[in-house]
């Protein structure tokens, strides 16, 4: 069952690639992974990055665990989902883990995959009945996307966030901060809304993503703010602060921009995750950030076209 159950996964995968296209497709593996394996090989025996590399993939795997909808089915069909979900993580982790044994970092690789075996093992949160309500008086109310991600990982959120205030004693605590927060803000975008939200607003399609990139931007940089200002400590770095930080700027907007480029009425897109999170690692090699910058004056014209069918659909 076991083996069956993750052939359909990897049917899955291949299914959401095809969604990609197939010029992406080929310039994300003739061009972006071999780049990105170059640059793992290279770093991970250097400090930090034995603790970074893993600590991101152990977070995308925590985010992609807490939003999966199929436990109860799996439940259902499949007396033990958790074993299956164990056998995904540590299938799709793989490559970082050979990599760990293979500079003999058998510590980190230890430590790594008893991590996957913890979140594998977890009720993913999607699953779970909070009966609290969090008030978040200062985001505004338009701005569904940070009201109901912040709603379900306030916690995460401030343990990635409070390192952050500590850069000044270490700039990597602000580094690593910037990076899982981006990598946090990202992923509220993989949620599209019905076609009446999405034209509640009366605007137009390019009136509603300067809108919303500027209204999103603006406050995602009052968010960060603090633990830029901590990082400006360390005069050596200001120079790569104030480039990551409009790095994750960047971000944000390509992952807003991506969302309605790709946008379909209350659909949920996995390629969408899976894109920006790439992006994000991609784009800690900072001259590869300008790439996405150069991107989301393509994604700014198709996303306006592609909302535009949704906006004259009325009429």
């Amino acid at each position: 069952m076991v083996v069956h159950l993750i052939r359909l996964r990897f049917i899955q995968v291949y299914r959401g690639l095809a969604n990609v296209g197939l010029l992406r497709v080929v310039f994300l593996a003739v061009v972006i992974l071999p780049l990105v394996t170059l640059f793992l090989v290279q770093r991970i025996s250097v400090h930090p990055w034995p603790y970074i590399i893993p600590g991101s993939v152990l977070y995308i795997t925590w985010l992609v665990h807490g939003r999966r909808r199929d436990y109860h089915f799996l439940a259902a069909i499949f007396f033990r989902p958790r074993v299956l979900f164990l056998w995904e993580y540590l299938l799709f982790t793989l490559p970082v883990t050979t990599l760990l044994l293979s500079e003999a970092l058998y510590i980190h690789a230890i430590v790594f995959t008893a991590a996957i075996i913890i979140i594998a093992f977890s009720v993913p949160s999607r699953n779970l009945v909070n009966s609290r309500t969090v008030k978040l008086r200062i985001i505004p109310a338009g701005m569904f996307e940070w009201q109901s991600g912040i709603r379900k990982n306030l916690v995460v959120l401030v343990l990635f966030y409070i390192p952050g205030l500590f850069g000044f004693f270490h700039i990597w605590l602000s580094g690593v901060s910037l990076l899982f927060l981006t990598l946090f803000f990202v992923s509220f975008y993989s949620e599209y809304e019905p076609r009446n939200m999405l034209i509640a607003g009366g605007s137009g399609s390019w009136q509603l993503l300067i809108g919303k990139v500027a209204r999103h931007t603006g406050l995602f940089a009052m968010f960060l703010m603090p633990i830029i200002f901590t990082a400006l400590v360390h005069e050596e770095f200001r120079w790569l602060t104030a480039g990551y930080f409009l790095a994750s700027l960047n971000l944000l907007v390509f992952s807003i921009l991506l969302k309605y480029y790709q946008y379909r009425p209350g659909a949920y897109s996995g390629a969408h995750q899976m894109l920006t999170t790439l992006a994000c690692i991609i784009s800690i090699i900072l001259p590869a950030a300008l790439f996405f910058a150069l991107f989301n004056l393509f994604l700014i014209a198709g996303a306006t076209r592609n909302l535009k069918t949704y906006f004259d659909a009325g009429n």
